[in-house]
Order: structure tokens, then C-alpha cells, then sequence
């Protein structure tokens, strides 16, 4: 192996390190996101294709909750979020 190739694995190596530690970040950063984003989807959507679910915890308070989610509706004077 001459200078010239092992400048060039050196630098690849060096490139795939930098491309990990972005990937690495950006699944620590955005993956609890997703995550969020998905489960909000699947319980709004569960309800179509399930059948009736409990809305109780999908952080909206609808008509239907008022008085019987406080975790997403104000009960006893408290606001839960």
C-alpha cells in the first residue's frame, strides 16, 4: 500500500465516523418524536379500524371527555397535561 491509498482508507474513515455520529445524534433527538407523532396516529386512527377506543390520554380534549379524562381534560378545577 502506498502513501497516497492509505491517506485516502485514513479519510474514508474518518468520513464514516463523522456520518455515525450524525446518525447516532439525529435517532437520539428525533426518534422520541416520531415515536410521539406515531402513537398519537395510531390512537386516532385506531378508532376507525378498531371500533371505539378510550380517547382518555391522546392529549386532545374532546366534547366526550370533558368530566371523565383528566389527563386531558380539566377535572376538578385542575388542567392536565
Amino acid at each position: 500500500m502506498n502513501k497516497k491509498s492509505a491517506q485516502t482508507a485514513v479519510e474514508y474513515l474518518l468520513l464514516l465516523a463523522v456520518v455515525v455520529i450524525v446518525v447516532v445524534i439525529g435517532f437520539e433527538t428525533y426518534l422520541p418524536r416520531a415515536k410521539v407523532g406515531t402513537e398519537l396516529f395510531y390512537n386516532r386512527i385506531g378508532v376507525g379500524v378498531l371500533g371505539n377506543a378510550n380517547p382518555c390520554g391522546d392529549g386532545t380534549c374532546s366534547p366526550f371527555e370533558e368530566g371523565k379524562c383528566c389527563v386531558d381534560c380539566m377535572c376538578s378545577g385542575v388542567i392536565h397535561n
